[in-house]
Formats: C-alpha cells, sequence, structure tokens
C-alpha cells in the first residue's frame, strides 16, 4: 500500500493543475503531489511535494479528504490524502518542473484532459466539502485508457 498526498491550490477562484509527464496518466492535467516518504508526515510531505512539482514553497493548511483508490491493472492500493494548501511569496511560480495552469471550477468540470479521480476530489472534497471517505477503482481498458467506478 502507497501513501500519497495531492494539494489543491485555490487563486483567485481557480485551481492549480499541473500536466503529468511521466508515471500513470501522461499528458492529462491534474493534481500536484505524489507519494509520502519513510519517516514524512503528510503536511511535509505535500508541501514537499508542492515545492518539486512547481518549483514554489507552499503552507500546508488541512486535510479535506481521505481515499484510497486500487489500481486493478497494477493490482496497487493506495491511500491518498488530499490536502489544501496556500502559496507563498505571494503565489508566483518558479522553476515549475511540469507545466502549469489555473484552471476554473467549470473548467475542471467540462474538461476530458484531466484525470477523472482528480476530478472526483475537487468536486467532493473541495468545493462540496464533504468529509466522507471515497473509494476508488480504476481500470485499464484494451485501447490504455483508465476509468473509474
Amino acid at each position: 500500500m502507497v501513501n500519497v498526498v495531492v494539494g489543491i491550490v485555490e487563486k483567485e477562484g481557480k485551481i492549480l493543475l499541473i500536466q503529468r509527464e511521466r508515471g500513470d496518466f501522461i499528458g492529462l492535467w491534474g493534481i500536484p503531489g505524489g507519494k509520502v516518504e519513510e519517516c514524512e508526515h503528510i503536511d511535509k510531505a505535500v508541501e514537499r511535494e508542492m515545492l518539486e512539482e512547481i518549483g514554489t514553497k507552499s503552507s500546508f493548511k488541512e486535510v479535506i479528504g481521505l481515499a484510497t483508490e486500487i489500481m486493478h491493472d497494477k493490482n496497487s492500493t493506495s491511500i491518498i490524502y488530499v490536502c489544501s494548501l496556500t502559496l507563498d511569496e505571494n503565489g508566483v511560480i518558479k522553476n515549475p518542473e511540469f507545466r502549469y495552469r489555473w484552471f476554473s471550477i467549470e473548467e475542471i468540470i467540462k474538461s476530458s484532459d484531466i484525470i477523472e479521480s482528480d476530478k472526483v476530489f475537487i468536486e467532493r472534497f473541495y468545493i462540496n466539502k464533504s468529509k466522507e471517505y471515497l473509494k476508488l477503482d480504476c481500470y485499464k481498458d484494451n485501447n490504455g485508457n483508465y476509468y473509474w467506478k
């Protein structure tokens, strides 16, 4: 089982997403984040991942959601901590590792090039402020496309 953190950052009514260049979901936009390292707390893990991926320090606010996601094609399970953060240094992003963009809520809901599970996290935990635990099952079809149940 892998512990994963993702960090939702909002600025002027828009949410920061990055475009994945490696790993799963290459080419799709998603919430910045990654694996929690050994002997690392959730708050420090999400701050570290944000610094690595967007090149700017951020401050942990809170865990806003908890989910498990089973990747059936890899026989792996992740515990995902969905966090809320604020960007330091007036929100200026410097030296990002990935392409990034600020998306409005409407763009996120309508877009087909955003990771579906990340859309669910944003809608359920950030917009609707649900505190209910979420279970996701991710599958890969014969064409290599992912889908969730």
